[in-house]
């Protein structure tokens, strides 16, 4: 078939995919990630505190302090924090420090492998393990600053709507699609 023939078929696949590029991209941009899910996928739940953090590496330790579901096997969780998206490292290094409190999540993967999500007062932020042996490696992916639309409060109204949750008393709230994406507060030192 003869180029010229070709090309009205071309602008009309062209136009197709033009008009139903909005679409797709308001379905990826609403896909919202409900609470009950994040308890749901967790095979552990914890609470743990910021043990040391050395941004020069830049890395810091966690220690698990309260058992919400499971009980992980490991009870410190050094992390490096170099991180997949640049701008991040710095971001997350202004909203965690040394006591803060953290909400973790870790789901262990087909492949072996470990996907943490963990929350700092409206601060979400991914972390991958490797186990090797009996060691389990730690690296910070990137912030999750669409997941403020799944949670956005404090690390203590984080922790106790998950106790009660867990314990049957009440539902996860839902998502809240308006929340705005972004990351919590910046900690001070009179806002640890």
């Amino acid at each position: 078939m003869p180029a010229l023939f070709r090309l009205p078929r071309l602008c009309l696949l062209g136009c197709a995919a033009i008009c139903l590029t909005p679409t797709l991209l308001l379905a990826f941009i609403q896909n919202l990630f409900p609470l009950q899910e994040f308890i749901d996928d967790s095979d552990y739940l914890f609470t743990a505190i910021v043990e040391k953090i050395d941004v020069a590496k830049p890395s810091a330790v966690l220690v698990v302090k309260d058992h919400l579901k499971g009980e992980p096997p490991f009870q410190r969780i050094p992390i490096n924090l170099t991180g997949d998206k640049q701008k991040h490292t710095p971001q997350l290094l202004k909203r965690i420090a040394t006591d803060i409190p953290l909400v973790v999540g870790v789901k262990k993967q087909a492949d072996g492998k470990l996907m943490m999500l963990a929350f700092s007062n409206g601060t979400w932020f991914q972390v991958l393990g490797q186990t090797e042996g009996e060691q389990t490696r730690w690296a910070f992916t990137h912030c999750e600053i669409y997941l403020r639309r799944t949670f956005s409060g404090s690390t203590e109204d984080l922790r106790k709507i998950l106790v009660d949750v867990i314990a049957g008393k009440a539902k996860a709230p839902p998502p809240n699609p308006k929340e705005p994406a972004g990351f919590g507060p910046v900690v001070s030192p009179a806002n640890p």
